[in-house]
C-alpha cells in the first residue's frame, strides 16, 4: 500500500492463549499497515502456562469438539487434529493439553504466514514492567532496558500466580518444603515415602495428582479445601432447554441458587442430569451475573462460588478414574476445613487443620506443601511490577470484587478517574469481575475476536491518500479538489449503476461497470457531452450482468482496467489497492474491498464520492455466496476500511433495487441494518441464511466477463 504515514503499532503484552488468539485475529483481520508487538516472558509464545505443562496425561477439560479458536468455526480444531495425524481423535475426545498448545502456534503462524507484507508480527521475548502513556506516545518499558512506542495496548495477563494462606505464608519467603503447583520444582526431589499437601481440591489440585501418579510417586497425599469439595467428571447428556430469561431471573444469589436447585430436581425427574441443567446457564452466565447488584455479587462469591466452580467446570472422565481410583488405593485423602498454623519440624512442616462442619482439629505432618489454590486475581494485593506500575499512576482500578480490573464492554480498561481508555485493552480473567464467566475458551475466543475487531476500528487509517499518479508515476501536490462531471447511468433490467466521470477541460471520461446492453446509450452520452472514453473501470467480475467493456474498447479503444485480484481475467491494465488513477485533474484511488468476490474493489473519486459496487448498498450490501465471497472479510473491509472515511463522504452503489440513488457514510454507520449493532460472528450468520436465488444471468454473465465481456454476437453500434 502506498501509505506515506508509519504503520500503527499494537503491543499485546502476554503471549499465551489470550494474547496469541488477539494477535492471529489481527493478522487474520486486518485491512491497514500495522505493526504487532507480542510480548512474552515465557520461552515459548502461544502455550502459556496451562498449555505448556510437559506432563503428557495432563487433559482439557473439554472435549475436542468444543474447543475451536473460533466461534465462527466450531470444527476448526477437530480438522486441525485430523490433519496433524490426530486421525483417531474424535469430537468427544480429550484431548492433551500439550496438543492444544500445539495448536495455537499453529493458528498464530499460519496468520502471519497468511497476512499481507504490510502487517508484521515481532515476537519479543521479555517482561513488560511499566507503561508510560501522555496525549503524544505512548511507551512501554521491558524488564531489558528496551522501550517500545506504540498506538494500543492489550494487557493479556492470563491468570497471575497464586498468593499463599497467612498461615503457610507465616514460613517465609521460598521455603523449601512450600512450593507453587506451577513451579518447575513442585514435585520435584521427592522420596518415595514423602507426605504432601496439596492446599486446594480444584483444577489445579487435580494436575498435581496427575502429575505425581505420572511420575510414579507412592507417598501419601492429603488435600485440603475451606469446603472439601471435590472434582466432579464430565458426562454425556441430553441438552437442556434455557429455563432462565434475564429479564424475569431472580436478582439474588440466594433466589438464583433456589432457582437452579429446583430445576435440577424438575429435570431429573423427566430423566434429565443435573449437569445439562448446568450447561444450560453457560450462554446467558455473564448477562445473568451483571443484572446482579454488587451486594448480591459479593453474597454470591462468599456462599456459592466454591459449588458453582465444582459443579460448573468439570474434568475429563479418564482424568475423574485416576482420582477415584487414587482415593480408593487411600493415597489421596480428601479434607473440608481451615489451616490454622504450619510448624517447621525436622524435614517436615506439622500442620493443624480445623474441620468444617465438626471443628475437630485434625493434625498432618508432610515433607511439602503444594498451593493449588487457583489463579490470584486480587489485582489490590497482588505482586505485579507491571500491574503495579498501572496502579500507582491510576491507569487501571482494581474491581470493587477484588477480582481483575474494572472494564468497558469492548474491553476498553477504566481509570482511577472512572475515563474509559482509549490506548489500553485487556480480556479472560481481568474481566472477571465485570463478567464472572471469563477464563475458558468458548469466552476468550469470543472476547479476542471482539477486542481485534475493536483494535482495528480505533486506528482508523488515514482516509485514503491521493499517492501517486497510477499510470504517470508522479507524486500529485496537494491541490484544491477540482470540479469533475459525474453521471450515474442506471440498468433497470440488472438494477446496476453505471458511473461516467470525467474532467471538465480535458474531456478526458471513464466508465465505472458498464452494461453490454447500454453501450448504445453510453456512447451517446459521451458523444452529447463531447468527452473521449479513456477506460472502462469494473469493481470485481459481475454475475448479474455481462459488461460493456468489451464493445465499449472496440467502439472508442479505450483502455479496460481490472482490479489486480481479477487475474487471469484479460484486460489491458490491472488497479492494485489504493492505486491511483488520473483522468486530468480528477483522481480515481482503488480500495481493496474484497467480500462479495475476492476480487472487489471500491473507488474513491478525488476523495469525496465512494464508488462502492456490491461491497456496500444505500441499507445492505452484497451477498457473499459464490465467487469465493467471504462474509467476515466483507464485515472487515466495510467496518474497517470504508467506515473509517469521513461520515460526508458520498455513497453511490453498485445496484439499488428500491430506486434510492445517494446515501454517505455517515448514513450507513448509522442506519445500515447489515451492519448496525452487529458483531463479525453475527454478520457472518446473518450472510450465512440468506438463502438467496442466484442472479438470473449468472450462467452467462461469468464467462463472459471472465472473457472481458467477449460475447459471440457483435453489436453494430456506430459513434
Amino acid at each position: 500500500m502506498n501509505q506515506t504515514v508509519s504503520p500503527s503499532t499494537i503491543a499485546i503484552i502476554g503471549g499465551g492463549f489470550s494474547g496469541s488468539l488477539v494477535a492471529a485475529n489481527i493478522l487474520r483481520h486486518a485491512t491497514i499497515p500495522l505493526s504487532i508487538k507480542l510480548i512474552e516472558r515465557r520461552t515459548e509464545i502461544g502455550k502459556g502456562v496451562a498449555y505448556s505443562t510437559p506432563v503428557k496425561n495432563h487433559l482439557l477439560n473439554v472435549p475436542a469438539g468444543k474447543m475451536s479458536a473460533f466461534a465462527d468455526k466450531p470444527k476448526h480444531f477437530l480438522k486441525w487434529l485430523h490433519q496433524n495425524g490426530h486421525t483417531d481423535i474424535t469430537a468427544s475426545t480429550f484431548v492433551p493439553r500439550q496438543v492444544y498448545g500445539e495448536y495455537i502456534q499453529a493458528i498464530l503462524n499460519e496468520a502471519e504466514a497468511n497476512a499481507p507484507a504490510y502487517i508484521s508480527l515481532e515476537r519479543i521475548g521479555d517482561e513488560a514492567i511499566a507503561i508510560e502513556t501522555s496525549n503524544y506516545h505512548t511507551k512501554i518499558q521491558l524488564s531489558s532496558g528496551k522501550a517500545l512506542h506504540v498506538q494500543k495496548v492489550v494487557l493479556a495477563l492470563g491468570n497471575l500466580p497464586a498468593s499463599l494462606p497467612q498461615p503457610i505464608a507465616a514460613l517465609g519467603n521460598n521455603h523449601p518444603h512450600v512450593k507453587d503447583a506451577w513451579a518447575s520444582d513442585a514435585i520435584s526431589n521427592l522420596n518415595s515415602d514423602d507426605s504432601l499437601l496439596l492446599v486446594g481440591t480444584g483444577l489445579t489440585m487435580v494436575d498435581v495428582v496427575v502429575a505425581l501418579k505420572q511420575q510414579g510417586f507412592r507417598g501419601k497425599i492429603h488435600a485440603i479445601s475451606r469446603h472439601g469439595l471435590t472434582p466432579q467428571r464430565h458426562q454425556a447428556t441430553i441438552p437442556y432447554f434455557t429455563y432462565l430469561d434475564l429479564e424475569t431471573a431472580p436478582k439474588t444469589a440466594r433466589g438464583l441458587l433456589h432457582l437452579v436447585r429446583q430445576e435440577i430436581h424438575t429435570a431429573a425427574i423427566h430423566g434429565y442430569d443435573w449437569r445439562a441443567v448446568i450447561d444450560a446457564i453457560r450462554p446467558i452466565s455473564q448477562q445473568l451475573w451483571q443484572t446482579l447488584p454488587i451486594p448480591e455479587q459479593k453474597r454470591f462469591l462468599r456462599h456459592v462460588k466454591a459449588y458453582w466452580e465444582v459443579y460448573r467446570h468439570r474434568i475429563a472422565p479418564e482424568i475423574a478414574d485416576v482420582l477415584d481410583n487414587t482415593v480408593q488405593s487411600a493415597q489421596l485423602n480428601y479434607y473440608g476445613g481451615r489451616i490454622q498454623t504450619c510448624q517447621e519440624k525436622e524435614n517436615a512442616v506439622e500442620v493443624k487443620i480445623c474441620e468444617r462442619g465438626t471443628q475437630a482439629n485434625i493434625g498432618l505432618q508432610v515433607n511439602r506443601i503444594i498451593n493449588c489454590t487457583g489463579a490470584n486475581c486480587n489485582y489490590k494485593n497482588v505482586k505485579n511490577t507491571l500491574i503495579a506500575n498501572l496502579q500507582a499512576q491510576g491507569l487501571i482500578r482494581p474491581h470493587a470484587l477484588s477480582m481483575g480490573m474494572e472494564t468497558a464492554a469492548n474491553g476498553a480498561v477504566i481509570d482511577a478517574d472512572g475515563k474509559v481508555s482509549e490506548i489500553l485493552y485487556t480480556l479472560g480473567t481481568p474481566r472477571k469481575g465485570d463478567l464472572w464467566e471469563t477464563t475458558a475458551v468458548p469466552e476468550i475466543r469470543l472476547q479476542a475476536a471482539a477486542l481485534a475487531q475493536e483494535l482495528l476500528k480505533s486506528l482508523n487509517p488515514r482516509p485514503y491518500a491521493m499517492a501517486r499518479d497510477w499510470f504517470a508515476g508522479n507524486p500529485l501536490s496537494d491541490l484544491p479538489k477540482p470540479a469533475m462531471l459525474f453521471r450515474q447511468l442506471y440498468d433497470r433490467e440488472s438494477s446496476t449503476y453505471t458511473y461516467l466521470i470525467a474532467d471538465p477541460q480535458t474531456k478526458a471520461a471513464i466508465l465505472v461497470d458498464p452494461v453490454l446492453e447500454q453501450v448504445e446509450r453510453d456512447l451517446q452520452v459521451l458523444q452529447k457531452l463531447d468527452l473521449t472514453l479513456l477506460y472502462c473501470l469494473e469493481t470485481h467480475i459481475h454475475a448479474d450482468h455481462i459488461t460493456g467493456t468489451g464493445q465499449l474498447r472496440q467502439f472508442t479503444g479505450c483502455l479496460s482496467v481490472l482490479p489486480d485480484k481479477a487475474k487471469p481475467v484479460p484486460s489491458d491494465r490491472y488497479i492494485t489497492d489504493s492505486e491511483i488513477l488520473q483522468l486530468g485533474s480528477v483522481q480515481i484511488q482503488a480500495i481493496a474491498t474484497p467480500g462479495h468476490t475476492d476480487s472487489h474493489m471500491a473507488y474513491l473519486v478525488n476523495g469525496t464520492h465512494l464508488l462502492t459496487g456490491d461491497a456496500l448498498f444505500i441499507g445492505g450490501c452484497g451477498r457473499t455466496d459464490f465467487q469465493n465471497g467471504d462474509a467476515g472479510l466483507l464485515y472487515d473491509v466495510v467496518t474497517q476500511k470504508l467506515f473509517t472515511l469521513p461520515d460526508d463522504t458520498w455513497v453511490f452503489p453498485g445496484h439499488d433495487y428500491q430506486g434510492r440513488t445517494v446515501s454517505t457514510i455517515g448514513e450507513e454507520k448509522r442506519w445500515n441494518p447489515r451492519f448496525l449493532g452487529r458483531t463479525r460472528s453475527q454478520f457472518i450468520e446473518l450472510m450465512n441464511n440468506l438463502k438467496l436465488p442466484y442472479p438470473q444471468k449468472m450462467s452467462e454473465a461469468v464467462p463472459a466477463n471472465q472473457r472481458g465481456g467477449k460475447v459471440l454476437v457483435t453489436l453494430d453500434y456506430q459513434i
